[in-house]
């Protein structure tokens, strides 16, 4: 993080801004950040001021210490849920919700940084954001099976991305794949080395936050069109392009483009 980065902590996340760029960590590396009910209530708060913040262009989420996220905590999150009567358990599911829900509405694009593991609740988290970059030495696995339980968001997600078969393996199974696995099924993006990691990142995401509006809307046009036929969505792509042609953003690259120089975008 270069001197000039603006830094806030809470005790359980940590964000930190620069360069149009919000990287958010979660913060619990002794329990290999295990989503507990405080880390839940924290991170969906978070995430919203950094949807709201007009300066923040592009997010980064990824985890302190040794691992992105080793899933839900069994003593504090996973054991207590049999516990819970109807109403309890609806309105604790509800804040896990609110985390998926804040990343996918939101038109930013959210980068998971995956370090270590990513496994159970860490690996929906991971599947919910835009872009999965995975260091080299990066584990994976859908390990709700093992808890007698059910995926999450994987049940949406993987099927799209890795095809009807992998997605059952992977959660029939609960086994763990490595990054270079991952890779090949299309569960992540790109793998770089563990040391270049939030670098590899943060230079994507700064290429996100340097460009036009146009990714915000085409974010939320390629979730919308998942839930669409092919013709519903090329009417809801062309309304969209209306509003495009008609931002700050469209007119610059039209007139960079004539004056043969770079563009600069403002996001508006």
């Amino acid at each position: 993080m270069s001197p000039k980065a603006k830094t806030k902590e809470t005790p359980l996340v940590l964000v930190s801004k620069k360069a149009g760029v919000s990287t958010v960590t979660l913060n619990r590396p002794e329990k290999l950040n295990a989503l507990s009910p405080d880390l839940i209530f924290a991170l969906t708060p978070v995430l919203q001021q950094q949807a709201d913040d007009d300066s923040v262009r592009c997010i980064i989420v990824t985890g302190a210490g040794r691992a992105f996220s080793a899933g839900g905590d069994v003593v504090k999150d996973i054991r207590p849920l049999r516990d819970m009567n109807p109403l309890e358990f609806t309105q604790y599911v509800d804040h896990a919700v609110g985390i998926y829900t804040v990343i996918r509405d939101m038109q930013k694009p959210v980068i998971a940084a995956i370090n270590g593991y990513a496994v159970g609740a860490g690996l929906e988290l991971a599947l919910a954001c835009d872009i999965r970059i995975a260091a080299d030495d990066a584990k994976m696995g859908e390990f709700f099976v093992r808890m007698g339980i059910t995926p999450e968001t994987g049940i949406y997600f993987l099927p799209r991305m890795i095809g009807l078969g992998k997605a059952r393996m992977m959660c029939f199974t609960g086994d763990a794949y490595s990054a270079q696995e991952a890779e090949r099924m299309g569960l992540v993006e790109m793998v770089v080395p563990a040391k270049k990691l939030i670098s590899e990142a943060e230079a994507l995401a700064e290429r996100f936050a340097k460009g036009p509006a146009a990714i915000g809307i085409i974010k939320k046009a390629i979730n919308e069109s998942l839930k669409m036929t092919a013709e519903t969505s090329l009417h809801y792509v062309m309304r969209m392009q209306y509003h495009l042609v008609h931002t700050e953003d469209h007119k610059e690259a039209v007139a960079a483009w004539l004056e043969k120089r770079a563009p600069r975008f403002k996001g508006r």
